[in-house]
């Protein structure tokens, strides 16, 4: 079987609102998780190493996988577009 260069826009596009789902629903359960960290009753020095910890260490790798996926959504959504110009160009 030959090689195929091109893709499905369809697929693709399907693929890019997938990538942005995902990465809404990252934010979603970053902003879940934070609210109920800080109405969480803990004091003392490992709650503040916690919290510590959340803000700098997990949100920002939750933040980062979010931002990740939606700009590969957005390179995905880019590519279909630019496939379909080119097909309707021909």
């Amino acid at each position: 079987m030959a090689g195929m260069w091109g893709l499905d826009v369809e697929q693709v596009r399907q693929l890019s609102v997938e990538l942005n789902s995902k990465s809404g629903e990252i934010e979603t359960i970053a902003s879940t998780l934070t609210s109920r960290l800080a109405s969480t009753a803990w004091e003392g020095p490992d709650a503040t190493r916690f919290r510590d910890d959340w803000q700098s260490i997990h949100l920002t790798a939750l933040n980062n996988v979010s931002q990740a996926l939606a700009e590969a959504g957005n390179r995905a959504q880019q590519n279909a577009a630019e496939q379909e110009s080119t097909s309707n160009a021909g």
